[in-house]
């Protein structure tokens, strides 16, 4: 079993990669505590062992589990979040979570984000305001029944200027992330299942707020073509500038993917899954991270990149994505 040393030097590493890069831990590690900055120092470096009431303070307040910290030794895995509920933790909160993670990622030149996605990346919806409304009216009223949502109807005038501001903000530290992202042809049949149902049940307040919709979803698909094009990412509407070979999208029709991203940025390793397709998840357990790094690398082994190269390929798949944005169109 790992000593109160090695528990404590790992205690504080988990910590040091969740604190922005100009933070300084020994002064965060100090008022925390309220400690001089030597007396912090020396639990920093393992020269004074915490006591109990001081580990109890540093992992509830970082969220630490003591399964984090002993690196899963019975098998057990444990998994954080919060979950979305009305009038407690909103949509704001989560975009605040949702800035966080990619702002930690993007504090790290190495950092890298695999994402196994069946649906489309939030990161590339975000990108398209009416999208990212609208998907966030969805959660709120048909996902999770938010009770002051159940007589609404959605427009593309309801725009949450918060939302949008924080998007941008997301986006931009996203940008910055080399990216290593799997898709399917079905990564649009979720939205536009939605689209249509919530048009065919007069949730929309006109028929033209449904078809713009589709026009902007045309929009995300073309901004995620150019982007594979240049095999960098960049803002949607932005110059097209970028790190080249910081984004790499793969195709796959065969398997069936689950909704799991991996993120690595300097000592820090993470996965997260989605729960009720909105609530992140989120477990810090390497092995756990390795076990889904090694499945997830043997899944691009057997898919097509479609970035960069393979012009064909990715023309013909991104041709597949417009013609069923149509389809629905013509539906509505």
């Amino acid at each position: 079993m790992d000593n109160q040393h090695d528990i404590q030097l790992r205690l504080f590493r988990i910590i040091r990669d969740q604190l922005p890069e100009h933070v300084s831990m020994v002064d965060e590690i100090a008022d925390l505590m309220e400690l001089s900055n030597d007396s912090a120092y020396r639990r920093i470096r393992g020269e004074k062992a915490l006591a109990l009431p001081e580990l109890q303070k540093l992992a509830g307040k970082y969220r630490i589990s003591l399964d984090d910290l002993l690196e899963n030794p019975s098998g057990s895995i444990t998994f954080r979040t919060s979950f979305l509920e009305e009038g407690n933790f909103s949509f704001t909160d989560w975009m605040q979570n949702l800035l966080g993670f990619t702002r930690q990622a993007g504090q790290h030149e190495d950092a890298e984000a695999i994402f196994i996605l069946n649906e489309l990346s939030i990161f590339h919806l975000i990108q398209v305001p009416e999208l990212c409304a609208f998907k966030l009216f969805f959660w709120r009223k048909s996902n999770l029944d938010f009770p002051s949502f159940r007589d609404k109807k959605f427009s593309i005038r309801d725009l949450d200027r918060e939302a949008l501001a924080l998007s941008e903000e997301i986006t931009g530290h996203y940008s910055r992330v080399r990216t290593i992202e799997f898709t399917t042809g079905e990564s649009l049949n979720s939205i536009l299942k939605q689209l249509l149902y919530y048009s065919e049940a007069g949730y929309f307040q006109t028929r033209e707020d449904a078809l713009a919709l589709c026009e902007r979803l045309h929009d995300l698909v073309d901004h995620q073509q150019q982007q594979s094009s240049r095999g960098y990412k960049y803002p949607r509407g932005s110059q097209a500038r970028g790190t080249e070979g910081n984004f790499q999208l793969y195709y796959n029709d065969l398997v069936l993917a689950d909704n799991t991203i991996l993120v690595r940025a300097g000592d820090f390793r993470a996965t997260y899954l989605t729960s009720n397709a909105i609530n992140l998840m989120e477990c810090l357990d390497s092995a756990f991270y390795d076990y889904n790094h090694r499945w997830a690398r043997n899944l691009l082994s057997k898919s097509v990149l479609i970035s960069g190269t393979a012009e064909m390929e990715r023309n013909r798949f991104f041709r597949k994505l417009h013609a069923k944005i149509d389809n629905v169109a013509e539906k509505i």
